[in-house]
């Protein structure tokens, strides 16, 4: 998996490539999402257009950077979600706690608003 990062005004945009199902893939989101945060960035935006699957590894992973997010006051918002990956949200029930945008775009003027 590979991951990109761009930042618009006070908004991060993690754009992901591939799958994010263990290691090395999830360690590298968790590690990216904790550095964009010691630099001050808490608004976060998880791209998953280019993702075709995730396990419960990826899943974890996912839920363990919104955790780290919300602990430093941010928020951490999905963008393009595929309804292979969404359905997997929906069955975990994490779709309660999950803010989904349909574009990355919609995302970033989501959270730039706050």
């Amino acid at each position: 998996m590979k991951i990109k990062e761009h930042v618009y005004k006070k908004v991060a945009v993690l754009d992901l490539r591939g799958k994010l199902m263990g290691p090395p893939a999830t360690n590298e989101l968790v590690s990216d999402v904790q550095q964009l945060l010691e630099e001050g960035i808490t608004r976060i935006v998880v791209d998953l257009k280019h993702v075709n699957w995730i396990n419960s590894l990826g899943l974890g992973a996912i839920v363990k950077c919104i955790n780290l997010v919300r602990q430093s006051q941010g928020a951490m918002h999905l963008a393009g979600v595929g309804e292979k990956v969404k359905s997997l949200f929906v069955m975990s029930q994490l779709i309660k706690i999950l803010t989904i945008h349909t574009s990355a775009k919609e995302a970033v003027d989501e959270l730039n608003k706050t």
